[in-house]
């Protein structure tokens, strides 16, 4: 098993862009992807500034299903030259059609995220944390063959170790357990690396899958 490898790392040919206003522009086309669909929508963008986007998303979004704060993922560009978005919806503007404002991170191309084995992802997941009588909701933002990073509203201690469950779609969960490695508080929920401790064989498999049709996705 890997170590966790999803603390922000430069590189000297490595493609990095904070302002989105640098790579985008009104009019283009992006797709979008929100925890609560297994699918990325496809959006139009409407107006880009140093550091957010707003969007218009083209497919029917249900009604509740995204809220102020959430995670999401833009993929932007053609195959073989995709650039990766991450950002939190800082308002809703609209609901039909489904229109909001994006607070963007850090912009990298998806072949550099490949070589380094991590996606940016936007994936349900449930935790089971010590003290706890029941699983609480989390959102995965970033996958790796070393552990994963989410966001969760509960408080979990440093090298605590909890049973993560992620909806990778509609039919497949990952199942395994974690061992908090990371910690950051962000507004309203906090941000935590995960180092993997065990796997089955299954999900082992599973967890290689998952990854591996990123890179024959958009490779």
């Amino acid at each position: 098993m890997e170590k966790y490898n999803l603390d922000d790392k430069g590189g000297l040919f490595k493609f990095s862009v904070k302002s989105p206003s640098k790579l985008v522009k009104p009019g283009d086309d992006v797709e979008f992807k929100h925890f609560s669909s297994n699918n990325f929508l496809k959006s139009k963008i409407l107006n880009v500034t140093e550091s957010t986007i707003k969007i218009q998303v083209m497919e029917k979004v249900p009604d509740g299903s995204i809220s102020v704060g959430d995670h999401v993922v833009l993929h932007y560009g053609q195959p073989g030259n995709i650039f990766v978005i991450p950002a939190n919806i800082s308002s809703i503007n609209s609901t039909n059609p489904f229109e909001a404002t994006l607070m963007t991170g850090k912009i990298e191309k998806m072949k550099d995220m490949i070589k380094e084995r991590r996606h940016c992802v936007s994936f349900p997941s449930m935790v089971k944390i010590i003290g706890l009588k029941d699983a609480i909701p989390a959102v995965v933002k970033y996958i790796s063959f070393g552990g994963i990073k989410m966001n969760c509203g509960e408080d979990i201690l440093l090298e605590d170790v909890v049973d993560v469950t992620i909806s990778l779609d509609k039919i497949n969960k990952l199942n395994f357990k974690g061992r908090v490695v990371r910690k950051n508080k962000l507004d309203s929920e906090i941000e935590y690396g995960i180092e993997y401790t065990g796997f089955t064989e299954t999900n082992n498999k599973l967890l290689t899958r998952c990854l591996y049709d990123f890179e024959t996705m958009y490779g």
